[in-house]
């Protein structure tokens, strides 16, 4: 991907944002809004889920150049900070891809054991070795979003340093917020929170690089 400029890595970066949103709306979207992160499987519809999780798979790797692009931009400002940003961003989506792409299985196996003795132990397995992944997911993501704030305080290409404020971490807590103070948009994307949060993440990076900057 060396040869691809770093806008065009972007907007395939994007466009995971929207293919893995749309799999992962289906795979969690509830009309109610969402309720925990295990208990809301027991009431999503499995058909709609099934065609999700091909949505969540096939998309997520494009993730990857979304990052890589990053690491091309920013290369001439700080080549160790940019590749940290890579390997973090890639470790995190890819982290996020396993655990999402569990959602569909997940779902199936504890609706169909409701009420069966075997229940209880779906579930700890389930916790045990799946929803702990959010946990590392979060703590990537927050790594990520303190790189990314640095290399856009200290860059020397002309980028705005109040982009900083809009990194992934920041930008999740406002999805979250919705919940509270916009309730009939929150149960849409807070379901989906990461990818809305990249789509913004990658948006604005896309319009507010300067053009002649992004190669």
């Amino acid at each position: 991907m060396k040869n691809i400029s770093s806008r065009v890595l972007l907007l395939i970066g994007l466009s995971a944002t929207i293919i893995v949103g749309a799999g992962e709306y289906m795979l969690h979207f509830l009309p109610d809004g969402p309720g925990g992160e295990i208990s809301m499987l027991l009431d999503v519809p499995l058909d709609r889920a099934s065609i999700g999780h091909f949505f969540v798979v096939f998309g997520t790797p494009l993730y990857y150049a979304g990052y890589f692009g990053l690491m091309k931009f920013f290369y001439r400002n700080n080549s160790k900070l940019a590749l940290t940003l890579l390997i973090l961003g890639v470790l995190s989506l890819s982290i996020g891809g396993v655990w999402v792409s569990s959602r569909y299985f997940a779902a199936e196996v504890l609706q169909r054991s409701v009420g069966t003795p075997d229940y209880a132990f779906y579930l700890q397995s389930y916790q045990d070795h799946y929803q702990i992944l959010v946990w590392a997911l979060r703590i990537f993501i927050a790594a990520v979003s303190i790189i990314y704030a640095i290399l856009i305080i200290t860059n020397k290409q002309g980028i705005p340093k109040w982009l900083a404020i809009f990194n992934p971490v920041v930008l999740l807590i406002i999805i979250f917020s919705t919940l509270s103070w916009f309730h009939e948009l929150g149960i849409h994307i807070a379901p989906i929170a990461m990818n809305v949060a990249h789509f913004i993440f990658f948006t604005l990076i896309l319009l507010f690089f300067r053009k002649q900057t992004i190669k």
